[in-house]
Parts: C-alpha cells; structure tokens; sequence
C-alpha cells in the first residue's frame, strides 16, 4: 500500500509541475455547484454523493477478470464521495473517503498542491492518495479551494481561500465515523501553505505533514521568477500594491512563533528540488528550532519535489508518523529535529 500510495504523489506533483511550467492560463468556469447540489438545509455544512470510481478511466484499468489488481485491493475496504461543504457562505468542491468497517477515526485533511485547476483533485486522487490513507484507518477529506473545480468564489493562493481548510474542521463533525478530537493535516507543495495558514489559527490540528512544502514564497519568487508573474500577481488580490505584506503573511518562516504549540509536525525536502527549492525548508526548520517548536525535517539528499528515490522512505515516514502523533495520540518525543537521509 505505501508504495501505490507514494507513487501517485509523485505522479500528481509531476503532473502539475508540468503544468505549471508550460501553460499559466488557468481560467477556471463559473461554478454551478449549487444547481447541481441544491442549496444547503439549516445548520447543514456538507453534502456527500458516492463516487463512482470503478467507471472512471483509471477504475476501469485496475480491474482484472472483474475483481481488482492486487495492489488495489484496498479499495474494497474504503467508501468515496463527492462533497460540497460550506466555506463562508461558498459551496466548495472536494473528496471524502473513509473505511467501510463502522468506527471511530482518526481525521486527515489533504491539502493539495497547485493553483486554479492545476494540481486539482480528480477521482483519482481519491482512489489513491486519499483511499490508501483511509485503508490505514483514517477518515480523510480534501478540498479544491474556492474559485477551483466548479467552486464558488475566487482563488487567493493562501488569502481568503485558506479558510477553505479551516472550515473542514468544523465540516467533519458531521462526517460519520469521524473522531474530531485527532485531525492532522497533510498538505504537498502549495498545500504546506495551506496546513501551516491553518495551523497559526487553530490548535485542532494534532499534527501535520508537509512534502517538498511551498514555505517562503519570497524565496520562490527568486528561484521561480515565473510564479510572480503568472501566480502571484493573477490571483493575489491587490499583489501589486501591497506585495511584500501580502508574501509575508503567506509564508510561515515569518511568523513561526503564532503556530498552535501544541501541534507537531514533520517536514520533508528534497535537497534537489526544482521546483520548490530546499532553502525554503531549511529557513523554516532554523526559525522553528529557534522557537523550540515541535518538529522534525527530513532532507533526502539529491532527491527532486517528489523524493522519487526515496519514496518508500517517505512512505514509511508518513505512515509511523500519523500512526503514532495522530492515531495513537502519543507526547512528542522525538531525540533529532534534523535527518539526512543519503
């Protein structure tokens, strides 16, 4: 399972590193998410419909002589939906998969990386990434973000939208099955923003993972002139006036002190990162030890935004990290903030 797990979260970064770097027209249609699902009833903040991932394109490659390929036969032990949620007034877009057995468990929220429709999720996305974490015993939810996949609103890259994380906490009170007392977060590229937005205002998230983590977005801007011009200034409201406030509040070296200590968190880079460079990681990992916040950073050496040679490390990593911060809620005690691995 790890190694299906890790292999679409290289897949997904790829894909929409990709895209990133060959097409910045992201034009994303008007939602007509509330035709489609109906308004919301008094106090209700979800709505779910079972996906049919086994008439997907990639479902029906996974299928052989009518029963799943080995590999994928966790997929018989997960339930996966659609969700419209309620984020400030917004009928935002997203996946919810969760164990069939009865239970109570433990929450993730994935965060994903990107911005507009690159990197959003698809059924895909819910099948793999999300399915094979909730098989481990967790119910997970994600998110588009407003403004993306037929969500109402505006894309702010980790401006207004970052409260589209935020209101999946109180969301997943009515989830079935959900134990809203053990929330982690695991957010990839874009979506390290996303978890540490979140985390310097609620301390409802236990503990957090970030891989390959979009952390200073000034640092990004120096390495990637491109994101300036084709992210930041389209989609940052009001970027060219006030740029430099509106960097800093999204970037979490410059405000490491605000974040819940109560929380922990495991950060991984790898030390040849393209595409979100790994001076950003190690920044954020020098202000988090001087503010003797919880956490430790692993750096795989020579490894790219996806840590392909070392992916079943990562797996490892993140597995025995939720298993035992987030599911078995254990103090944090960890003797090293800093690991190389060669």
């Amino acid at each position: 399972m790890k190694k299906v797990f890790f292999l679409s979260i290289l897949l997904s970064i790829s894909f929409a590193r990709a895209q990133n770097d060959h097409d910045h027209s992201h034009d994303t249609k008007p939602s007509n998410a509330r035709e489609m699902w109906g308004d919301f009833n008094s106090g209700e903040l979800i709505k779910t419909a079972e996906c049919d991932w086994k008439n997907s394109p990639f479902g029906k490659k996974i299928f052989k002589n009518g029963k799943l390929k080995g590999s994928f036969s966790y997929l018989n032990d997960i339930d996966l939906y659609n969700i419209v949620y309620d984020s400030d007034g917004l009928m935002v877009t997203g996946f919810m998969v969760r164990p069939k057995k009865p239970g109570n468990y433990p929450c993730i929220i994935y965060n994903r990386g990107g911005n507009r429709d690159f990197g959003a999720l698809l059924v895909y996305n819910a099948m793999i990434q999300m399915g094979s974490m909730a098989a481990d015993g967790y119910v997970v939810i994600a998110s588009n973000y407003r403004g993306n996949s037929n969500s109402e609103g505006k894309e702010e890259f980790g401006g207004a939208d970052a409260k589209d994380v935020l209101n999946l906490i109180p969301t997943l009170a009515q989830v079935e099955y959900a134990d809203t007392s053990r929330i982690g977060m695991f957010g990839i590229s874009r979506g390290a923003m996303m978890t540490y937005l979140a985390m310097k205002e609620s301390c409802q998230i236990k503990s957090a993972i970030t891989l390959g983590g979009m952390n200073d977005l000034f640092i990004m801007k120096t390495k990637r002139p491109d994101m300036e011009t084709h992210v930041y200034e389209q989609i940052i409201p009001n970027y060219k006036d006030s740029s430099e406030a509106l960097l800093k509040k999204r970037s979490v070296p410059y405000w490491t002190h605000e974040l819940c200590n109560s929380s922990n968190l495991l950060m991984m880079h790898g030390s040849a990162d393209e595409a979100c460079d790994i001076s950003m990681a190690q920044t954020l990992h020098e202000k988090l030890e001087k503010d003797a916040y919880p956490h430790v950073f692993i750096e795989f050496n020579k490894d790219n935004h996806g840590c392909i040679k070392h992916r079943e490390e990562v797996s490892g990593f993140i597995q025995e990290w939720f298993e035992k911060y987030l599911k078995n809620g254990v103090d944090f005690d960890e003797e090293s903030s800093y690991k190389l691995v060669k």
